[in-house]
């Protein structure tokens, strides 16, 4: 997937060369059953496609997001419960779940939603996963509460530690968020967004806060090259 991937990076180098890009771009790849009839039940052997879309993309929940913050909901919708689908699975049925959660979000004027799990603790965003500070200390819901194991969670989990921040997982509660210090979010779209607002109720200083900042600090520095990468997440590709 690797040698694919840099090779596919630098066939669309026309529009954005690799390193000289003005824009981000987002790279989707998707896996999926392809000519095998109708049908919910494949026949054996059957094999799978892959395509890799590329999107430029912006601030994916607003442009003053990264800096000020977005206001969010608790959703009426829950997550799916663990026994129902692989709710850890980066799988497109999921994203019905996300669609419920956010689009009743920005109905009500909020940039995103929050869900629960069918047990009523927090479980992710719409399309993150969620993390809360209370006394210096970051905490986060377990996968167990339905939230996906994202890539970008786990980075940020390694960076903050890396920075000497204790990372709790735990299962948390709805109120958690009313009494937080910070709460922010995380994907490969939303980045590292913070939250300054749930349910109209103001999270600390209704800003980013240090904390927040400083795991922004530690990823944007990371992803575009400025500070070391000390895990190995960064390929190179040369064309």
């Amino acid at each position: 997937m690797t040698t694919k991937k840099a090779d596919y990076i630098w066939f669309n180098g026309e529009m954005t060369p690799w390193g000289e890009a003005k824009v981000h771009r987002l790279h989707s790849p998707l896996v999926f059953v392809g000519d095998v009839g109708m049908g919910v039940n494949p026949p054996e052997g059957y094999t799978t496609d892959v395509i890799i879309a590329a999107f430029p993309w912006g601030a994916y929940l607003g442009a003053e997001a990264l800096d000020q913050g977005i206001d969010a909901m608790v959703s009426s919708w829950n997550r799916a419960a663990p026994n129902t689908i692989p709710t850890a699975a980066k799988a497109g049925g999921n994203y019905l779940s996300s669609l419920l959660v956010g689009s009743e979000a920005r109905r009500h004027g909020y940039q995103e939603g929050i869900a629960l799990d069918v047990n009523g603790f927090l479980s992710e965003g719409a399309g993150e996963n969620l993390f809360e500070v209370k006394d210096g200390v970051i905490y986060t819901p377990p996968f167990t509460s339905s939230a996906l194991p994202g890539i970008t969670r786990d980075a940020i989990i390694k960076l903050a530690k890396d920075l000497g921040i204790e990372v709790r997982e735990q299962v948390l509660s709805r109120e958690s968020l009313y009494l937080a210090d910070e709460v922010f979010m995380s994907g490969t779209a939303a980045e590292i967004t913070p939250v300054r607002s749930v349910d109209r109720i103001q999270v600390g200083e209704g800003r980013c806060g240090p904390i927040t900042k400083r795991i922004q600090q530690a990823f944007f520095g990371l992803f575009t090259g400025e500070t070391e990468d000390k895990w190995g997440w960064l390929d190179q590709v040369n064309p």
